[in-house]
C-alpha cells in the first residue's frame, strides 16, 4: 500500500476513534488500547501486537466474527490481546463443508478463545443463486451479520469484531442503532492481506485457501455472476489490500470455477 494512502486512512480512523470516545462510545479503557494500537501503527512499529500492562479484570467481552480465514483469523489475534473473545461462525452446509467446521474448531483451540456455531438458513439465497437471480455474497453477508448481531443482543456484548479490509477510515468503527460498536479490525489498522498473513506467521499459523465458496461457486454458471465477483476482487485491489499478483490469481480462480 502507497505509504500516503496508509497515513491518510489511519489519521482518519484515529479522529473516528477520538469522536466516538467523546461521544460515550467506548469506556476509558478500551479507548487507550484501540488508541496504542493505532498510534503504533502510524508511528511504524511492530510490538507483535503484545501488551504486557493489559490485565483480563480490564477487558471488555468481544464477538469476532469468525470464518476461519485470513483477515477474522489475524482479526482474532489482535482483538483477543484487548478483549475477552467469543468467536462466532456462522453455519450452514451450504457454504461450509464438515472439514471446514472441523479445521474451524481446531484453529479455535490453537488460538485459546471460547468458540460457538451459529446455525442460519441459506436455503432461499440458495434457491435464488441456482435459478441465477442474484449474486449471493451480499445477501449470504447480510444473513451472517443478523445471525452475529443477534447473538451480541441476546447475550449483551457490545462488540463485534469483523475482518473487513474496505470499511476504512471513519467506517472502519461504527455504532449501530443498538449501541452495539462494530470494529473493521484489518480497516481499522490499514492492513493489507498479506501484512495479516505475516501477523498469522509470527503466530504459528498458515492458512491457505481457494478464493469463494461452494455457494459462489455455484453462482457463476451464470456469467454475469463472475462479472461481479471479479469487480469484487478488482474493488479490494483498487484499495490496495491486495496486491495485483494476488488480484490476478483471484480472478483465474474465477475464470476457472
Amino acid at each position: 500500500m502507497h505509504p500516503k494512502i496508509k497515513e491518510i486512512r489511519l489519521i482518519s480512523a484515529m479522529d473516528n476513534l477520538i469522536n466516538l470516545y467523546n461521544e460515550g462510545t467506548f469506556d476509558k479503557n478500551t479507548y487507550l488500547n484501540l488508541k496504542r494500537l493505532l498510534d503504533n501503527r502510524i508511528n511504524g512499529i511492530d510490538n507483535n501486537y503484545e501488551y504486557d500492562n493489559i490485565t483480563n479484570n480490564t477487558k471488555q467481552t468481544a464477538i469476532v466474527a469468525f470464518s476461519g480465514g485470513v483477515d477474522s483469523t489475524a482479526s482474532t489475534v489482535i482483538a483477543s490481546k484487548l478483549f475477552n473473545i467469543i468467536g462466532i461462525t456462522a453455519y450452514s452446509d451450504i457454504i461450509m463443508h464438515p472439514d471446514n467446521k472441523k479445521n474451524i474448531s481446531n484453529l479455535a483451540k490453537k488460538l485459546k478463545i471460547r468458540h460457538e456455531f451459529l446455525d442460519i438458513d441459506l436455503n432461499e439465497v440458495l434457491k435464488d443463486t441456482v435459478n441465477g437471480k442474484y449474486h449471493p455474497c451480499g445477501r449470504c453477508h447480510t444473513t451472517v451479520e443478523s445471525a452475529v448481531l443477534n447473538y451480541a443482543l441476546e447475550n449483551n456484548i457490545k462488540y463485534i469484531i469483523y475482518g473487513d479490509m474496505l470499511s476504512v477510515g471513519q467506517l472502519s468503527i461504527i455504532r449501530n442503532k443498538n449501541n452495539i460498536v462494530r470494529i473493521n479490525m484489518p480497516s481499522f489498522l490499514c492492513l493489507t492481506k498479506n501484512e495479516s498473513r505475516e501477523i498469522l506467521k509470527k503466530n504459528n499459523i498458515v492458512i491457505s485457501q481457494k478464493y469463494g465458496c461452494s455457494l459462489l461457486k455455484k453462482s457463476h454458471a451464470f456469467n454475469h455472476n463472475r462479472k461481479f465477483t471479479i469487480q469484487r476482487i478488482l474493488r479490494e485491489v483498487r484499495a490496495q489490500v491486495i496486491d495485483k499478483e494476488e488480484g490476478l490469481n483471484n480472478i483465474l480462480e474465477v475464470l476457472d470455477m
